[in-house]
């Protein structure tokens, strides 16, 4: 299971707040894409961050005009928060798990839910509680990586290396329309980003690495012998410049259905 699913628990939180850190510069793109879709509606209502982390998108959407609340489960990451959006107005920031949110039906002009969906007990719950506080009409904006299309090239194994994820849903991604319509929306727009990674680095921030092919040995996701030879491999292509990782991240705009917020 992810670290990310159990954060004031993990061995060290704070490198789960550096890994934020990283990754708020590699998916600016999509967080981007979320903003501009929020701030074009001028919701009068606030923007409710489900799984707001070290609360950088919070203070983005708050340093655009928007009142945002953001929610985690974790104090490591809401202490995190707090202390980046220190002096930050028309943001604040609420400690609770996305499957049992704190607020009233139709609360929020707005929702958004990143890499959150991947970690947590149950999607499709978490989503149908999200949309609970959502306004009828309201946008929902939902990004997951498919950790089930990962793939890393190689000559020992087959290139697919989506068992190196401990995602506890690793086609979070792939299923995300799906999801989306399931809780209640309409998706009216959905945007697939392919990252192509060229360093062993990435593969050692973004997954763990070589640990994730350890914790995938002892889940009996993979051969023994087999991740042997397939980690020495990739540690010489990467030597040799040869390294290649790629995955599919998927971005969805939708509404609520019902009457369009005001």
């Amino acid at each position: 299971m992810s670290l990310f699913s159990f954060v004031d628990d993990a061995p060290d939180p704070r490198a789960l707040v550096a890994f934020l850190d990283e990754a708020a510069d590699a998916e600016s793109g999509m967080k981007h894409d979320a903003l501009v879709a929020h701030v074009a509606r001028a919701p009068s209502d606030p923007i409710l961050d489900v799984g707001c982390g070290a609360g950088h998108d919070a203070v983005l959407f708050a340093r655009h005009g928007l009142r945002v609340i953001g929610v985690d489960p974790s104090a490591v990451m809401i202490a995190a928060s707090q202390a980046r959006s220190a002096g930050v107005r028309g943001l604040a920031l609420v400690r609770a798990n996305a499957a049992g949110l704190p607020f009233h039906d139709e609360t929020f002009a707005g929702c958004r839910v990143e890499r959150v969906l991947m970690h947590v007990e149950d999607p499709g719950a978490a989503l149908r509680e999200i949309v609970r506080c959502l306004r009828p009409g309201g946008l929902l904006t939902a990004f997951e990586p498919d950790w089930s299309s990962f793939t890393v090239v190689s000559d020992v194994m087959d290139d697919g290396a989506g068992w190196i994820s401990s995602a506890r849903h690793p086609d979070a991604g792939a299923r995300l329309w799906e999801l989306v319509e399931a809780a209640g929306c309409t998706v009216l727009d959905r945007v697939e980003e392919l990252s192509v990674r060229r360093s062993l680095a990435t593969l050692e921030r973004v997954a763990g690495f070589p640990l994730s092919v350890e914790r995938a040995v002892a889940a009996g996701r993979v051969d023994r012998e087999a991740a042997r030879e397939w980690v020495v491999e990739q540690r010489e292509r990467d030597a040799a410049g040869r390294f290649e990782a790629r995955i599919r991240k998927i971005h969805v705009t939708a509404t609520k259905r019902g009457a369009t917020a005001a």
